[in-house]
């Protein structure tokens, strides 16, 4: 019996050593440089410059793969308005990899006395300067109109705005050059050939567009007025009417 007991004690002796080992060893390891991050690397940056998000980033300077900021990290990249998603992973022995999903602009917004850029939920990406050239439509004649960048826009009309370019067919958004949003119910793409379409509410779009490209074909050159709110009813006016 008292063998017995003594073996056991053994045991746990040496179980407890073995663990106290390996614990201090892995505190070592976790305080140690061993995985120093040499390098950050950067993919899915298209606009962004792989410098701008290192940057932004913030890597603290002799960080290691084992202790590493990684949410702060994640945080100060989607604080940028051009981020919508970023994902932070280790690449042993040395590299950090940050992996970006670039917010896409689709158009510029007319304020009045600014021009901005937003993507598709309104998101505020920047300002757009009188010297940058673009081929994305502007907005205007949007109502008590307030953007800030990276801030999401709350007004109804922009959203509809935006909901009406993202719907529409390919073919007529080569056409739209700008869209005039004074309300929801008056909202009216400028197409590059001088015709006004009234849209209004985003609904029915595929419905719309494929009436709006079908009587342009079949009046080009005459018509200058589409009006496609009652789908059941579209009106077109021409020259002289």
């Amino acid at each position: 019996m008292a063998e017995a007991r003594r073996k056991r004690q053994v045991r746990l002796a040496l179980l407890l050593a073995v663990t106290v080992t390996i614990a201090g060893g892995a505190i070592a390891l976790y305080r140690s440089q061993l995985f120093e991050i040499r390098s950050v690397d950067v993919i899915g940056a298209e606009r962004l410059t792989p410098a701008a998000v290192r940057s932004r980033a913030e890597v603290p300077e002799g960080a290691t793969l084992l202790r590493f900021p990684a949410s702060a990290i994640k945080e100060r990249l989607l604080s940028y308005a051009w981020i919508e998603d970023a994902q932070v992973t280790r690449d042993f022995p040395h590299a950090l990899r940050i992996r970006i999903v670039e917010r896409k602009p689709v158009a510029i917004v007319d304020t009045g006395d600014k021009f901005w850029v937003v993507d598709s939920t309104g998101m505020v990406l920047g300002e757009q300067s009188l010297e940058e050239t673009t081929t994305m439509p502007i907005l205007r004649d949007i109502p008590a109109i307030e953007l800030s960048p990276g801030q999401a826009s709350e007004s109804d009309v922009l959203s509809n705005a935006l909901k009406i370019l993202s719907g529409m067919s390919a073919e007529l958004r080569q056409k739209v050059r700008a869209i005039s949003a004074p309300s929801i119910d008056e909202t009216t793409l400028l197409t590059t050939d001088s015709v006004e379409v009234i849209i209004g509410e985003a609904v029915e779009l595929e419905k719309k567009d494929v009436i709006v490209l079908k009587i342009m074909r079949e009046q080009a050159g005459n018509v200058v007025t589409i009006d496609v709110r009652s789908t059941d009813r579209p009106v077109s006016r021409g020259l002289g009417e």
